[in-house]
């Protein structure tokens, strides 16, 4: 029965492409992953951690085959996939300078110092950034079918993309060209 539901009116090739657009996704998460942390000790996921390389490999095969039976599912892997690796590797230029363990050593010394609100209130951008930009896309679509706020809140999240980025490349190459000639 459920053979046959998902099945229905698609073609093979349509399974294959799904599952390439969702190995891609997931490639690109595992990749990053192990270019920042080899060893796993900044890995923040704690069933990832436990389970080490292998048991996250044997877990995409699953991830694989459900992402295989539907476009949209496939997409949103690949689409979720991409947000991780952007988060893995943001950064990671100054974890592969200092090494994962000396990385890990440092945000211990400077956690001692400081108060669990504290670190809460700076860790929240994410929602600020994805959930809530999500959440109003949502509903501006759905609830209100308003494709200019939609337009505009993707618009936005373009923009600060780029210039996001452009920013912190500048300022870090500044910061980096200020350093070398003070030697």
């Amino acid at each position: 029965m459920i053979y046959q539901l998902i099945l229905q009116d698609t073609q093979w090739y349509q399974f294959l492409i799904n599952a390439v657009i969702t190995i891609i996704g997931r490639l690109l998460d595992m990749l990053s992953t192990r270019y920042v942390t080899k060893e796993l000790k900044l890995e923040t996921n704690k069933l990832a951690r436990k389970i080490g390389w292998r048991g996250m490999i044997l877990m995409q095969i699953p991830i694989v085959i459900l992402g295989s039976l539907d476009f949209y599912f496939s997409f949103f892997i690949l689409w979720w996939s991409l947000l991780l690796f952007a988060n893995n590797i943001e950064g990671s230029w100054y974890i592969k300078d200092v090494g994962e363990e000396e990385y890990q050593k440092e945000i211990k010394v400077r956690l001692k110092n400081s108060k669990a609100w504290k670190i809460a209130i700076s860790e929240i951008s994410s929602i600020l950034k994805f959930t809530l930009a999500g959440v109003f896309i949502i509903i501006f679509l759905f609830v209100f079918n308003d494709y200019l706020a939609v337009f505009l809140i993707s618009l936005a999240l373009i923009i600060q993309g780029i210039f996001g980025a452009i920013s912190s490349i500048l300022y870090l190459l500044e910061l980096k060209k200020s350093n070398s000639s003070k030697k």
